[in-house]
């Protein structure tokens, strides 16, 4: 039994891909759950993420198809059509953990651009959101074809392209991808109003998601070494754990920011915790939040603020600041006996020289 062992890394592939499948499902699911029960309503950063889960599902039951045909063992103990399957649920996983990551990176771009009005921070997500849109597509589209027609998933008997130029294309754009996301997360939350210690707190909910770009990068080093490999089906055990510690990594840091306590910290810290209309981010929406923030200048010019736009350096600035509160301690069976109490505030700031 001991030596049958070390000549197989199939169990461990294995395990370790259930493991992360149910971690990345177990924190979608809470992570959907707790915004209905806060919001009673998902928005299309929470699609994303559920997108995301199933891609994941798909791609770890193609890594299983592969290791019951002998990923993970020698390449001169496997027959030719186990060869053959083994290369057809790689080709598969493959494309799968591209669009899985994608999902949950545009899941994460959404909710951070759902924080703040400020229209750079939003332009900036956009262009990340293009950015993973396009690298999504012309990873996949390679991917797809990286060897000639038909066989194309047959990298070890058929013609392919450079295949360890491809794989450093896809670690280096990956990485930048993940940067770019923590580094406009943590612009927004340096801006917020609040104290350092909570914005140190919030930050390390973002920050957290360095261990995906780690990941990653085991993931490129790894796949650098097997593809010149001649075993590539033991070799190759390095680089599949490391795609689904990547992947999996990549659904839980997407939502943990959506997990109560911290989505509670984001409120109390002003926050606004946008629920979007039905197409993704329009001028309808609701803002779940203590108060509603309103200013206007002497010059007339009214507009809409939020903590996270600066405010007139000259001249004199009133903040009204309004809030409801229903009681229905006294309320039987009818709407008309809740009492709703209205509270304002008008704050007048005086800049002077």
């Amino acid at each position: 039994m001991l030596p049958e062992l070390k000549n197989t890394w199939t169990p461990a592939i294995n395990i370790l891909t259930w493991f992360m499948l149910v971690t990345s499902t177990l924190s979608v699911l809470t992570r959907l759950g707790t915004k209905l029960f806060i919001f009673r309503k998902l928005t299309i950063d929470d699609g994303f993420a559920a997108a995301s889960m199933a891609l994941c599902i798909g791609q770890s039951i193609a890594v299983s198809l592969a290791t019951a045909n002998g990923l993970g063992q020698h390449k001169f103990m496997l027959s030719e059509s186990r060869l053959q399957n083994m290369m057809k649920a790689e080709y598969a996983a493959t494309i799968l953990f591209i669009a899985s990551i994608s999902c949950s990176k545009l899941s994460l771009i959404i909710f951070i651009r759902n924080l703040t009005p400020a229209s750079l921070d939003r332009r900036v997500a956009l262009a990340l959101g293009a950015f993973i849109g396009i690298w999504a597509v012309v990873s996949i589209f390679t991917a797809s074809f990286q060897c000639h027609l038909p066989q194309t998933w047959n990298y070890m008997g058929s013609t392919c392209f450079d295949r360890t130029a491809w794989w450093n294309y896809l670690g280096v754009t990956n990485i930048l991808s993940e940067g770019g996301i923590i580094a406009q997360a943590l612009l927004v939350i340096i801006r917020i109003q609040t104290n350092v210690s909570r914005k140190a707190s919030l930050s390390s909910v973002f920050l957290i998601r360095i261990v995906v770009i780690i990941a990653i990068i085991c993931q490129l080093a790894n796949g650098s070494q097997t593809l010149s490999s001649s075993d590539p089906t033991f070799d190759t055990w390095k680089t599949a754990i490391s795609t689904q510690m990547a992947q999996a990594l990549s659904i839980v840091t997407a939502c943990s920011p959506q997990f109560k306590p911290v989505l509670d910290n984001l409120r109390s810290s002003g926050m606004s915790l946008e629920l979007s209309s039905s197409n993704g981010y329009g001028s309808k929406h609701k803002t779940y939040g203590a108060s509603t923030f309103k200013a206007s200048r002497r010059t007339h010019d009214r507009s809409e603020t939020h903590e996270l736009v600066t405010m007139p350096s000259e001249g004199i600035n009133q903040t009204m600041v309004t809030s409801a509160r229903e009681d229905d301690s006294e309320s039987q069976s009818s709407r008309s006996n809740i009492i709703v109490e209205t509270r304002t505030w008008t704050v007048t700031e005086v800049l002077r020289d």
